[in-house]
């Protein structure tokens, strides 16, 4: 497959991932354990399907064809790509949370969500901007 082509797609799976946790991060910062058991169980339903079927294959899709890129494109040794891979591994990490929230959020007598995750939208932004801007800047 063409560079360009790889390039198009990792785009793309990154778009459909990003877009998949701020929904999920902002639907979990704004509810709360009384308001996910007795009200918009429906809407939690449905997010917690999208994640499974769509959020969670496309960040799958990002990193299989970002560590292609990398490879192919000979990035391997360079300073700015250390530090966008530690960010997407956060970012990562951070929906591994989220998805873990979505699903428990319209469970009875669970814990409320915790104080990080309700800053989990401020976040996602913050590691977007992080990353695009050392991929097109390439800092040092």
């Amino acid at each position: 497959m063409d560079y360009i082509w790889l390039i198009g797609l990792h785009v793309a799976a990154v778009t459909v991932w990003i877009g998949g946790m701020l929904v999920a991060a902002v639907l979990i910062s704004a509810l709360d354990a009384e308001t996910a058991a007795d009200g918009p169980a429906r809407i939690l339903r449905a997010v917690s399907r999208w994640d499974r079927r769509v959020t969670s294959p496309a960040m799958g899709l990002a990193w299989i064809l970002g560590l292609t890129l990398v490879f192919q494109g000979g990035w391997g040794a360079e300073p700015w790509l250390a530090t966008k891979i530690a960010v997407v591994v956060a970012l990562s990490a951070l929906y591994g949370r989220l998805a873990r929230a979505l699903r428990q959020l319209p469970e009875p007598g669970r814990p409320p969500v915790s104080g990080l995750l309700r800053f989990s939208p401020l976040a996602v932004i913050a590691g977007m901007i992080a990353i695009v801007t050392l991929v097109v800047v390439k800092p040092y």
